[in-house]
């Protein structure tokens, strides 16, 4: 397995501008593998892919069918995807069926993460948002041996899902959009090893 840290980010109103902080902070050298499940409908992915890519060296892909991941790549879910290990390698598969209240679920693709090996390190962050999708799925991982990252009130545009999510993973960590950042460029630096 060449990935060594997968970093889950799950965001809904008012996440498009957090990830723009978050991928623009990320260097070239960066060698965690990142997915991104922010609430949007899929005919506006591609767009929101490329106005991403413009911001960091890191490779951007648009999932909207089955891929490997690598290491220092970053995935944007097109609709709700899930995670499965296969002969040791680490496949996101979009779910092509299926009436999920959210494009894509981040629930899903959080509780997916659960299912992996517990060697891999995994971080869940969720950002802000309205509503409650990801606290399951935060749990989830938490529960696997996961880590889990919550945006703050203080820092939140809305503090819907966060909120909810430190409910469920009451050990789980709380931090601004800047300690969430740092948090990521650790977890995804040169000097990451498996556990």
């Amino acid at each position: 397995m060449n990935i060594t840290a997968l970093i889950l980010i799950g965001a809904s109103t008012g996440g498009p501008g957090r990830i723009y902080s978050i991928l623009s902070s990320l260097e070239r050298h960066f060698g965690g593998t990142v997915i991104i499940a922010q609430h949007m409908s899929a005919p506006f992915i591609p767009s929101f892919v490329h106005q991403m890519q413009s911001i960091t060296p890191l490779p951007i892909v648009a999932v909207t069918s089955p891929i490997k991941l690598e290491r220092g790549e970053i995935y944007i879910c097109s609709i709700t995807s899930r995670l499965s290990q296969k002969e040791g390698e680490i496949w996101l598969e979009p779910m092509e069926e299926g009436n999920y209240p959210y494009n894509p679920q981040i629930d899903l693709l959080f509780s997916s993460a659960s299912h992996l090996s517990p060697a891999l390190k995994r971080l869940g962050v969720i950002l802000t948002g309205i509503g409650d999708d990801g606290a399951l799925g935060s749990l989830s991982l938490y529960e696997s041996g996961g880590d889990c990252l919550f945006e703050s009130e203080a820092s939140s545009i809305v503090y819907g899902m966060p909120r909810r999510a430190k409910e469920l993973v009451c050990n789980g960590n709380v931090g601004s959009i800047e300690e969430i950042i740092e948090r990521i460029k650790e977890y995804g630096g040169l000097d990451v090893r498996m556990v």
